[in-house]
Protein backbone atom coordinates (compact mmCIF):
# COMPACT_ATOMS: atom_id res chain seq x y z
CA UNK A 1 0.00 0.00 0.00
CA UNK A 2 1.50 3.34 -1.00
CA UNK A 3 1.25 6.63 0.92
CA UNK A 4 -1.25 7.98 -1.60
CA UNK A 5 -3.64 5.12 -0.79
CA UNK A 6 -4.32 6.48 2.70
CA UNK A 7 -1.99 4.38 4.84
CA UNK A 8 -0.50 5.53 8.13
CA UNK A 9 2.28 7.43 6.37
CA UNK A 10 -0.32 9.30 4.32
CA UNK A 11 -2.15 10.40 7.46
CA UNK A 12 1.06 11.80 8.95
CA UNK A 13 1.86 13.90 5.91
CA UNK A 14 -1.68 15.31 5.59
CA UNK A 15 -2.18 19.05 5.84
CA UNK A 16 -2.40 19.98 9.55
CA UNK A 17 -5.68 21.77 8.93
CA UNK A 18 -7.26 18.48 7.90
CA UNK A 19 -6.19 16.53 11.01
CA UNK A 20 -8.38 18.46 13.42
CA UNK A 21 -8.77 21.88 14.90
CA UNK A 22 -7.36 23.88 17.76
CA UNK A 23 -9.59 25.98 19.98
CA UNK A 24 -7.93 28.55 22.25
CA UNK A 25 -9.97 29.19 25.40
CA UNK A 26 -10.53 32.76 26.55
CA UNK A 27 -8.87 31.82 29.87
CA UNK A 28 -5.63 31.07 28.02
CA UNK A 29 -5.64 34.51 26.40
CA UNK A 30 -6.41 36.09 29.78
CA UNK A 31 -3.44 34.29 31.37
CA UNK A 32 -1.10 35.42 28.58
CA UNK A 33 -2.32 39.01 28.91
CA UNK A 34 -1.95 39.06 32.70
CA UNK A 35 1.52 37.52 32.63
CA UNK A 36 2.78 39.82 29.90
CA UNK A 37 1.30 42.93 31.54
CA UNK A 38 3.37 42.24 34.66
CA UNK A 39 6.53 42.30 32.53
CA UNK A 40 6.01 45.97 31.62
CA UNK A 41 8.00 48.47 33.67
CA UNK A 42 5.61 50.62 35.68
CA UNK A 43 2.93 47.96 36.14
CA UNK A 44 2.50 47.06 39.81
CA UNK A 45 1.31 43.66 41.01
CA UNK A 46 -1.31 44.33 43.66
CA UNK A 47 -3.38 41.93 45.75
CA UNK A 48 -3.25 38.67 47.62
CA UNK A 49 -4.69 35.26 46.79
CA UNK A 50 -7.93 36.30 48.50
CA UNK A 51 -8.01 39.52 46.46
CA UNK A 52 -7.70 37.43 43.29
CA UNK A 53 -10.76 35.38 44.24
CA UNK A 54 -12.92 38.49 44.66
CA UNK A 55 -11.47 40.16 41.56
CA UNK A 56 -9.37 42.88 43.19
CA UNK A 57 -5.93 41.77 42.09
CA UNK A 58 -4.04 43.65 39.39
CA UNK A 59 -3.19 43.13 36.65
CA UNK A 60 -6.27 41.27 35.55
CA UNK A 61 -7.61 40.52 32.11
CA UNK A 62 -10.73 39.36 30.34
CA UNK A 63 -10.89 38.11 26.78
CA UNK A 64 -13.40 37.19 24.12
CA UNK A 65 -12.33 34.63 21.55
CA UNK A 66 -14.27 34.08 18.34
CA UNK A 67 -12.60 31.58 16.04
CA UNK A 68 -9.13 32.90 15.26
CA UNK A 69 -9.80 36.42 16.57
CA UNK A 70 -9.76 37.90 20.04
CA UNK A 71 -10.42 41.08 21.99
CA UNK A 72 -8.65 41.60 25.31
CA UNK A 73 -9.39 43.96 28.21
CA UNK A 74 -6.57 44.47 30.71
CA UNK A 75 -6.84 46.34 34.03
CA UNK A 76 -3.53 47.36 35.57
CA UNK A 77 -2.20 49.14 38.63
CA UNK A 78 0.41 51.75 37.74
CA UNK A 79 3.34 52.43 40.05
CA UNK A 80 3.79 56.09 40.95
CA UNK A 81 5.35 58.20 39.30
CA UNK A 82 5.29 56.36 35.94
CA UNK A 83 3.41 57.95 33.04
CA UNK A 84 -0.04 56.39 32.64
CA UNK A 85 -0.03 56.98 28.88
CA UNK A 86 3.41 55.39 28.41
CA UNK A 87 2.73 52.36 30.61
CA UNK A 88 -0.70 51.62 29.12
CA UNK A 89 0.68 51.97 25.57
CA UNK A 90 3.49 49.55 26.44
CA UNK A 91 1.01 47.06 27.93
CA UNK A 92 -1.15 47.30 24.81
CA UNK A 93 1.84 46.65 22.53
CA UNK A 94 3.27 43.76 24.56
CA UNK A 95 -0.07 42.00 25.08
CA UNK A 96 -0.99 42.34 21.40
CA UNK A 97 2.34 40.92 20.27
CA UNK A 98 2.51 38.04 22.76
CA UNK A 99 -1.09 36.88 22.25
CA UNK A 100 -0.42 36.80 18.50
CA UNK A 101 2.88 34.93 18.98
CA UNK A 102 1.84 32.46 21.68
CA UNK A 103 -1.79 31.75 20.83
CA UNK A 104 -1.70 32.40 17.09
CA UNK A 105 -4.82 34.56 17.28
CA UNK A 106 -5.50 37.79 15.42
CA UNK A 107 -5.93 40.52 18.04
CA UNK A 108 -8.71 42.95 17.16
CA UNK A 109 -8.25 45.16 20.23
CA UNK A 110 -6.38 45.42 23.50
CA UNK A 111 -8.16 47.82 25.83
CA UNK A 112 -6.02 48.84 28.80
CA UNK A 113 -7.46 50.52 31.88
CA UNK A 114 -5.30 52.14 34.53
CA UNK A 115 -7.50 50.98 37.40
CA UNK A 116 -5.27 51.96 40.28
CA UNK A 117 -2.21 54.07 41.11
CA UNK A 118 0.16 52.51 43.62
CA UNK A 119 2.59 54.62 45.62
CA UNK A 120 5.73 52.56 45.86
CA UNK A 121 8.10 53.16 48.70
CA UNK A 122 11.68 53.81 47.62
CA UNK A 123 14.05 51.33 49.15
CA UNK A 124 15.79 52.74 52.17
CA UNK A 125 19.45 51.84 52.55
CA UNK A 126 19.95 49.50 55.47
CA UNK A 127 22.09 50.67 58.33
CA UNK A 128 24.08 48.59 60.69
CA UNK A 129 23.22 49.41 64.28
Amino acid sequence: MSESEGGAAGAQSADPGQRGRLDIAARVVERIATTEATSVTGVATVGSAIAQVVGRQYPKASAEVAGARTKVDVDVAIAWPFSLADVTAAVRTVVNSRVRDLAGLEVDAVNVTAAKIVHTEPEQPRRVQ
